[in-house]
Order: C-alpha cells, then sequence, then structure tokens
C-alpha cells in the first residue's frame, strides 16, 4: 500500500501517468495477497496444487469469472443504487465458481485443500481486476488521491469479502467432492453457495443503498461474520495434514 501511494503522490508531483497501473495494481493487490499468505502459512494450502495452475487460476480464472460477472451484472442490475444491487452477489459468486466447476470436473485437484486454494486465487484475481476498475473509473471524477483512497478502503476490505465468500464455498464443496470422489450437488454445497450469495449481496446493499446511517454500520459486521465462516470452513486444513511434495531419498 506504501508503494501504491508512493507511485501515486509521485505521479501528482511531476505528472508522470506511465506509472498509474503500476500504482492501482499494487494497491488492488496488497490485502488480498497478504492475506494469501496469511492463510498459507496457517495452512499449507499453496502446496497442494502446482504452482503453474494456481497462477493459470488467477490470471484466467479471476479474468473469466470478471467476464461473466460484468456480462450479467450489466444484463440484470437494472437500477444502480436500487433493489437489484442485491443480486451482485448471486451473479458474481455464480461467476467466480464457474472456472472452479470447469477444474473440478476433469477429477484433478479434488481435495479440500487443492479446492480452497483455487477458489482463492480466483477470488484473488476477481478481486484486484475489479478494485482495479473502480480506481479507473475514480479518476474519471477525481484526482489520483482520490482513486489511491479507492484502492486502500478496497484493500482493507475485500480480503474479507471475495477471498472470504469464495473460499468458504470451495471449502466446502471440494470437502464434499473428497468425500465422494467426484462433483455432486449436495444440499451443503448449494446452502453455502447461498449464504455466499447472501452475504455478498448485503455487503453491496449496505454499500450502494439509500439505507440510514446506523444501519451501514453493520457492514464491518458482514465482513467479520464472512471470514468467521471461512475460518470456520477451513480450520482443519493444516501444513502438517498435506502430504510433502520432497520425494524422499533412498
Amino acid at each position: 500500500m506504501a508503494l501504491s501511494a508512493s507511485l501515486i503522490f509521485m505521479m501528482e508531483a511531476v505528472g508522470n501517468q506511465a506509472v498509474m497501473p503500476a500504482a492501482f495494481f499494487y494497491g488492488a493487490a496488497a490485502g488480498p495477497v497478504a492475506l494469501l499468505v496469511a492463510i498459507h502459512d496457517r495452512t499449507g494450502i499453496g502446496d497442494s496444487v502446482p504452482g503453474i495452475t494456481l497462477v493459470g487460476m488467477f490470471l484466467f480464472g479471476g479474468g473469466v469469472a470478471l467476464l461473466l460477472g460484468g456480462y450479467f451484472d450489466s444484463l440484470l442490475i437494472t437500477d444502480k443504487g436500487g433493489p437489484s444491487i442485491l443480486r451482485v452477489g448471486w451473479i458474481e459468486e455464480a461467476a467466480k465458481f464457474v472456472p472452479l466447476l470447469a477444474v473440478a470436473l476433469t477429477g484433478q485437484h479434488l481435495t479440500k485443500s487443492a479446492g480452497v486454494a483455487l477458489g482463492l486465487s480466483c477470488a484473488t484475481g476477481f478481486a484486484i481486476m475489479e478494485s482495479m476498475s473502480y480506481a479507473w473509473k475514480s479518476i474519471n471524477h477525481d484526482s489520483a488521491v482520490g482513486a489511491g483512497m479507492v484502492l486502500f478502503v478496497r484493500g482493507l476490505t475485500t480480503p474479507f469479502s471475495h477471498l472470504a465468500w469464495t473460499g468458504l464455498v470451495c471449502a466446502v464443496a471440494f470437502g464434499v467432492w473428497q468425500t465422494m470422489g467426484r462433483v455432486v450437488l449436495t444440499s451443503a454445497v448449494t446452502g453455502t453457495f447461498a449464504v455466499a450469495a447472501i452475504l455478498h449481496s448485503l455487503n453491496d446493499g449496505l454499500l450502494t443503498l439509500d439505507v440510514p446511517g446506523p444501519v451501514r454500520l453493520f457492514f464491518p459486521v458482514v465482513a467479520a461474520v464472512s471470514y468467521w465462516l471461512f475460518h470456520r470452513a477451513t480450520r482443519d486444513l493444516t501444513s502438517a495434514a498435506l502430504p510433502d511434495p520432497t520425494p524422499s531419498r533412498t
């Protein structure tokens, strides 16, 4: 975040706008990547999937999710700032799950630890690109400093929103699929998806709907509940539970 702020202030001071994409990227990535590192330190899930697969899910899974989410948001959100904003959670959580479901249907990485790692990678790619788009939109109406504030706020909130929601769904879905050995729709999977979508919609509604000031105070409550549910769903994932990827020497 400090690097992002430094680039923005340098850009404002000398007018060098060539650094704008870098400033926006660092600002958008700081919070989600920090949470990824913390989760890996706790669970070791990054070792459950090849690095190239995680990078692919970050770049292309997140991009596909943004493509689908952006299209259906434009199609189904008919009144910006109105009640239809409550559809966003259902749209975007489904969009983020499409690339993950595509991988699961191949039968590869069908374990809970791998599913959470892939889900967090996809959600991180989605969150970073979405935050950058908000920053670009903001700079059309404000200075680069205003866009930096947008990135700062989203950097603090997206780890406890997009990452927590997708991670929760993947923890339950891939946990079920690991046990059953195949992709199957169960009440636990659909119920968890509904919870994530409702939390997502509540989050967006509290930010955009014309609600009384005290009601907006529930925004951090939604974030706290979202992360608590994710943490509870992944508390059985520990580094010790993962197989040692280093081959033994004989």
